[in-house]
């Protein structure tokens, strides 16, 4: 299975402001994720993501399947959503979906695991012009290290740059 990890976040990497807000994000973000999200067909998003955008309503609009990864097992979801308890079982749930591929789309705990497992083939960031000195980090505070090839890039609407990176295992 391919795994794809995608990110927005500012120029210091940064994906949420010490809040976990993220309206310094525009627009142009979300309609990128939107795209991968569908052409992948599967995405899994953290339960701390999933509160975060599920009062916008848009991300039940996304002709993909949605996974939600959360230890609580009686956690109530919209109607569309599969729960799994791990990255790993997330891609379990995934696969026994008809998923041969997968997007990850945080929050930062759930990029650190699945980076630190070996389980992401490649990442997507964009990148909003602008500098927050301090928030959620793209990996949640992890010493992690990964060697990355640069695949493509790309200068999206609003001076945000698209970056894509090949994992090196």
């Amino acid at each position: 299975m391919r795994i794809s990890l995608f990110a927005a976040m500012s120029l210091d990497g940064f994906i949420a402001d010490d809040n976990g807000n993220e309206d310094f994000l525009s627009d142009v973000h979300w309609a990128e994720f939107t795209k991968i999200a569908e052409k992948i067909g599967c995405f899994v998003v953290s339960r701390k993501a999933y509160d975060a955008v599920n009062k916008w309503d848009d991300e039940d609009n996304i002709k993909a399947k949605k996974i939600i990864v959360s230890k609580n097992s009686q956690l109530e979801l919209k109607k569309g959503y599969l729960l799994a308890s791990s990255p790993e079982s997330a891609l379990d749930v995934a696969a026994e979906n008809g998923c041969d591929e997968v997007l990850v789309a945080g929050g930062g705990q759930l990029n650190r695991a699945f980076l630190e497992n070996d389980l992401v083939d490649e990442i997507f960031l964009t990148i909003e012009p602008c500098i927050l000195g301090k928030g959620v980090d793209f990996v949640a505070g992890s010493e992690l290290s990964k060697k990355l090839k640069l695949v493509d890039v790309e200068k999206l609407e609003n001076g945000i740059v698209r970056l894509n990176y090949e994992v090196i295992k």
